[in-house]
C-alpha cells in the first residue's frame, strides 16, 4: 500500500515530504504545465525536493520515437525512481514493450477497462491508473472501473497494481482501496484531510483543556 501526492507543485512536494506517509508523487503534462515550460529540469527538481520514492512522468511528445526519447531522458534523471506514464493508448502501449524490456518503470495511465489492464500486465507495466472521479463524473461508475480492473489483475495473479487517481476527497482515497486499488495518488489537500474527524478534534479540545486546569 503505497500513498502518492498528485501534484507537480515543488511546495506541494516538500510538505509532503515532511509527512511521513507519503512515499512517492505523481504528474502529469497538465500539472506539469501550471509550474513550468521545461517538464524534465522541472522533474529534477522535484526528485530533489522529494529525495525518496517513485516519481512519476508523463511525456508531452506525441511521435513514437520521440516518446522515447523522452521517456530515456527522463529515467536517466534517477533510473531506479521515475515512472513513466503513458496513456492507454494502442500508440503509447507499443512505447511500454521497449521501456520496461530496457529496465524502466511503466504505468499505463486514464485506465477505464479490464482489457486496457490486460494489456498493462502483458506489457509489464507497474501500475494501471484509474481516474476515480473522473468516471463517477462521466456516469461509468468510478469505484465500478476500480472493481472490474482489481477482478482481472488477480484473475491474471498479475504484479501490475491498481493505482487510484482523481481523488477529490478522504472518502474517496478510502472507497477506492476498499474496492481493490493497492495504491492511490490525491492532491495535498485531500492528504491532508485524511486524518481530519470531527470527534478527533473534540477529544484534542478536551486534552488540551484538561492540560491548562492542570
Amino acid at each position: 500500500m503505497a500513498v502518492l501526492l498528485d501534484s507537480a507543485s515543488l511546495e506541494d512536494a516538500a510538505t509532503a515530504a515532511e509527512l511521513g506517509f507519503v512515499s512517492g508523487i505523481t504528474t502529469n503534462p497538465t500539472l506539469m504545465a501550471r509550474e513550468t515550460s521545461q517538464p524534465l529540469a522541472h522533474l529534477d527538481r522535484l526528485l530533489a525536493v522529494f529525495p525518496r520514492g517513485p516519481i512519476c512522468f508523463q511525456p508531452t511528445s506525441s511521435a513514437f520515437s520521440e516518446i522515447l526519447d523522452e521517456a530515456r531522458a527522463a529515467s536517466a534523471l534517477a533510473p531506479q525512481r521515475v515512472v513513466i506514464k503513458l496513456p492507454a493508448t494502442l500508440e503509447a502501449i507499443r512505447v511500454a514493450t521497449p521501456l520496461v524490456g530496457e529496465g524502466i518503470s511503466c504505468a499505463l495511465t486514464a485506465v477505464y477497462s479490464p482489457a486496457q489492464a490486460l494489456l498493462a500486465h502483458e506489457t509489464g507495466c507497474k501500475w494501471v491508473i484509474p481516474y476515480v472521479d473522473r468516471a463517477a463524473r462521466q456516469s461509468v461508475g468510478g469505484l465500478v472501473v476500480v472493481d472490474a480492473l482489481a477482478a482481472i489483475l488477480e484473475r491474471l495473479q498479475s504484479g501490475t497494481r491498481i493505482l487510484a487517481a482523481s481523488l477529490k476527497s478522504a472518502p474517496q482515497v478510502v472507497d477506492a482501496i476498499l474496492h481493490g486499488a493497492h495504491d492511490v495518488t490525491a492532491p495535498l489537500d485531500v492528504l491532508l484531510a485524511l486524518p481530519a474527524h470531527p470527534l478527533t478534534e473534540s477529544a484534542v479540545r478536551e486534552f488540551a483543556a484538561a492540560k491548562v486546569k492542570s
